[in-house]
């Protein structure tokens, strides 16, 4: 026989089950939350650290570049490769001179390991840093120089070359010298040799992270020195996640790994951290459940004994009232002793109560409603309320209020950029309504930006133009990109739409400070707005093609939101 519980038995684990449900509901909920905070930090600190590295790579070979320019692009050097091209006299001279051109270019730049002046008669001269000579080297009179289009490009040798007593990992850039008074005409081309270890040196690796620059699929620059010259294939991608981009000026790729080892230690720290205290809150609950219910469970004992009795037909039996006891165990001790004293009055009327219960009940039946009549009744209003489908409604009115709210509280004071972004989303969500068509928008905003102070509206009449002006009568999608970046104190802000473009008149007109706009008074408006917030710090101009986009470059100062200012905002 099935054992009946107490309502202790019943009563703490049933609570306790409660609270377990609750508190692991919460600890997941707050674990999945975690780790897509997590992960879209992990992510915002990969890209950053992608562009980062890619505009180090861009600085280095923008250096080399000028640097070759005012070579190729000297008077005397290009008068003295003519002449040795042509076998003019005095030879030995003109190579003399254009040696110590190259000597002075390769001492004066740090990095570069030689220099190497190739002319259209076959003829080569050079310059080796490590032995400073221009006519002894082991590796310069080896060199390899493809044939190429155009005036510039970059090369990786197969292999490292051997200076000195050491193999040293180099990239090249080599550019075409020609005579300024006939551009078709070339004259020579002069390769910059460069030490490896410029790049890594300029590619910041932290302690987690690996950087590498491949060309190809063969690696040309890692922390690893052994690497150079693998392939990309063999690096292990296990523990790391890894993103590519290519840089634009070199065609090399950029290939960014990071490190997953503290992101999965904090994720399994915050599990152990939940599983503890999960199982200490059930600990202390069941002991708390113990001591608040035990005075009511004696309560409760004390008139199931009394009960006991009474069915051995004992009706003087009478339960003690205590002060202690709880109100609801006080009543109903009181209860059972009034009832007792009236039993043996009841038990004569007994048959007749249960008569006229009888009755009670059938004319209660008679006179009942049909409860399933309700809920059908119920049930098909709310579906018909359903059917009407008005969510877009309540949408735009909660948007709608949210903007009111935004624009008229504090009017013209500062707030942070995320919350300018959300009352953007909700004005673009009235505004694709009126469009008649989708709108989608894409943000490119990274975490550290969020708490920068911007001035409120300072973003909406370039998003209103891009919707009145860009997207009217457009067929397709229509895209509009939000974009910021911080460099040098400044919050880079770029607003792009796909639209149909502007004029030249119409961009020269918008880029013209001092221009009077009639018929771009937001425009207008947000200048001396700018020049009163920032006098002499913001700036704006546009670009733009026709049927391809439209871009608003808008400069502001950076400046993040204090913690104080951010908790008086959310009151």
């Amino acid at each position: 026989m099935k054992k009946t519980k107490s309502l202790r038995e019943r009563l703490i684990p049933a609570f306790l089950l409660a609270s377990l449900l609750s508190i692991t509901m919460f600890a997941v909920l707050s674990q999945i939350r975690m780790r897509i905070n997590m992960k879209q930090s992990l992510h915002d600190r990969i890209q950053g650290g992608m562009d980062k590295a890619d505009q180090c790579l861009d600085m280095v070979l923008d250096k080399y570049e000028t640097i070759l320019y005012d070579l190729c692009t000297d008077d005397e050097v290009v008068a003295y490769a003519e002449k040795i091209n042509e076998d003019q006299d005095d030879l030995t001279v003109n190579s003399s001179q254009l040696r110590r051109y190259l000597s002075h270019m390769s001492n004066r730049n740090i990095g570069v390991e030689g220099v190497l002046l190739t002319l259209k008669n076959g003829k080569k001269i050079f310059y080796d840093h490590n032995s400073s000579s221009s006519a002894n080297s082991s590796w310069m009179n080896t060199l390899e120089i493809p044939s190429f289009t155009g005036t510039m490009m970059y090369q990786v040798p197969d292999d490292p070359v051997t200076i000195g007593d050491k193999e040293v990992a180099i990239f090249q850039v080599i550019r075409k010298i020609v005579d300024y008074r006939d551009i078709h005409k070339e004259i020579g081309t002069i390769t910059v040799s460069i030490d490896e270890k410029v790049l890594e040196e300029s590619i910041y690796n932290g302690e987690d992270n690996r950087i590498y620059v491949c060309q190809g699929d063969t690696i040309i620059s890692s922390p690893v020195k052994a690497q150079i010259g693998r392939k990309k294939t063999e690096l292990k991608t296990n523990g790391y996640r890894v993103m590519e981009k290519v840089n634009e000026k070199s065609g090399w790729s950029i290939y960014y790994f990071q490190s997953m080892k503290r992101y999965n230690r904090a994720v399994v720290e915050q599990g152990c951290f939940w599983i503890v205290v999960t199982l200490g809150t059930i600990g202390i609950l069941a002991l708390l459940t113990y001591y608040f219910t035990r005075p009511v469970m004696k309560s409760v004992d004390r008139i199931v004994e009394a009960m006991n009795e009474a069915e051995t037909g004992d009706f003087m039996v009478r339960i003690p009232v205590e002060e202690e006891m709880p109100l609801e165990i006080r009543r109903i001790a009181l209860g059972f002793n009034e009832l007792m004293e009236k039993i043996d009055q009841l038990i004569s009327q007994v048959k007749q109560a249960v008569l006229e219960q009888k009755n009670a009940e059938l004319y209660a039946l008679e006179a009942q409603i049909d409860p399933h009549f309700l809920y059908n009744t119920l049930d098909t209003i709310n579906w018909k309320a359903i059917d009407r489908e008005e969510y877009e409604i309540s949408d735009m009115v909660g948007a709608l209020a949210d903007i009111l709210r935004y624009a008229v509280k504090n009017a013209g004071g500062e707030t942070n950029i995320q919350r300018e972004l959300y009352w953007l989303e909700q004005y673009m969500l009235l505004q694709s309504a009126k469009l008649g068509k989708p709108l989608q928008t894409v943000t490119q905003v990274p975490e550290r930006i969020m708490r920068c102070k911007i001035h409120k509206l300072l973003l909406q009449p370039f998003v209103e133009n891009a919707i009145k002006y860009a997207f009217k009568n457009k067929e397709g999608e229509c895209i509009l990109k939000i974009r910021m970046e911080e460099a040098d104190g400044q919050l880079h802000i770029v607003i792009e739409d796909n639209g149909r473009g502007l004029s030249l008149e119409t961009m020269a007109l918008l880029n013209n400070e001092s221009a009077d706009m009639d018929d771009h008074l937001g425009i207008m408006n947000v200048r001396k707005r700018l020049q009163l917030y920032y006098p002499g710090q913001a700036n704006i101009y546009f670009e733009s093609k026709q049927n391809r986009y439209t871009k608003v470059h808008l400069f502001i100062p950076a400046a993040e939101e204090d913690e104080d200012e951010n908790r008086n905002r959310g009151r």
